[in-house]
């Protein structure tokens, strides 16, 4: 999702290695329908024993073609105890891995909408479906961008599911009654509207 050739995240320098060696889990699909914002502590400790970081777990969790994503269960995350790292992997991509953050899923999303009218028309009722209504990213595809072509459904997909990790993550550090996914897809919805991102940090922490 970035473009930058420079890699400037040390940790990167760590987790790489383990992904080029194959180092890690594979767990890929193990969130289908998103559980409840609420409910998403509780489904990361059953599934993954995301607050035991006594030894640190690399786990794949989505694979588009050659496009990866990984999470990372450290102690370096700290936001909170049920904390972990997002990490998306491409040999295409500069840097071929990366966290993604939120600037990295507001330029995509723009990106996107200019591809196809299908998806500037439907992509932020899409994402609305995914945070919202927590429906899988294979249930939203075939809602909205079935008649696309397979190499516009490929970047689709890997936005959706890296949104779908990004949002989890959220939910897991901000449970409700904090805001948690719901802060990620109202800076979507102002950048819909036109806003830019650095604007959207005037309104919102995004």
């Amino acid at each position: 999702m970035a473009r930058s050739k420079k890699q400037t995240d040390p940790r990167a320098g760590t987790v790489l290695p383990l992904v080029e060696k194959g180092n890690y889990e594979k767990l890929i699909g193990i969130v289908q329908d998103l559980p409840k914002p609420e409910e998403v502590r509780g489904f990361l400790q059953e599934t993954l024993q995301i607050t035991n970081k006594d030894y640190h777990r690399l786990i794949l969790v989505e694979e588009i073609g050659d496009y990866k994503l990984f999470i990372e269960i450290t102690q370096e995350a700290i936001k909170s105890d049920y904390d972990f790292i997002v990490w998306r992997f491409s040999p295409t991509y500069n840097p071929i891995i990366k966290r993604p953050s939120h600037n990295d899923i507001a330029e995509v999303f723009l990106r996107l909408r200019t591809m196809h009218p299908d998806i500037e028309e439907y992509l932020i009722n899409a994402c609305f479906r995914l945070l919202r209504d927590r429906l899988s990213v294979e249930n939203v595809m075939n809602r909205y961008f079935e008649e696309l072509s397979e190499e516009l459904k490929k970047e689709l997909e890997k936005f959706l599911h890296t949104l779908k990790w990004i949002g989890l993550q959220e939910d897991a550090n901000y449970p409700p009654p904090k805001l948690g996914s719901k802060m990620v897809l109202a800076a979507l919805a102002l950048i819909e509207t036109g806003f830019e991102p650095k604007d959207i940090r005037r309104i919102i922490r995004f």
